[in-house]
């Protein structure tokens, strides 16, 4: 039996998780679209459902673009867009916090430039 050697550096190993981090957050907001359309109304993204739908879209594409690193820098690119579009969500809906406790947008910004330098850094 021959074995497979896999070789996983830091920055593949960083991409790789900014990407399977958003498959939980695309999994809710399916299992969810009407409570989600909920907050997106809220926020003023009108309409609320296409939102939802498009914003799950978008997060599949990054996922699939950071996990497999087919052209991760548009990966990187449309995760950090989403999640900055959540920080503005999130900063709307509770008023512009820092600490993600309260919530505040502190982790999703520091998730999305994550997505960025690990996509463009080399």
């Amino acid at each position: 039996m021959t074995a497979i050697a896999i070789s996983l550096n830091a920055h593949t190993a960083v991409r790789i998780l900014c990407g399977l981090f958003l498959l939980p957050h695309t999994y809710a907001k399916l299992t969810n679209v009407s409570r989600a359309a909920q907050l997106f109304g809220r926020v003023g993204f009108r309409p609320p459902r296409f939102f939802v739908v498009f914003t799950a879209f978008l997060e599949l594409v990054a996922a699939a673009s950071l996990i497999s690193g087919f052209h991760p820098e548009i990966g990187g690119v449309v995760a950090a867009i989403v999640l900055v579009g959540a920080s503005y969500a999130i900063a709307r809906d509770n008023g512009l916090m820092w600490r993600w406790q309260h919530p505040g947008i502190e982790y999703m910004l520091f998730w999305a430039l994550t997505c960025l330098f690990t996509a463009f850094l080399p």
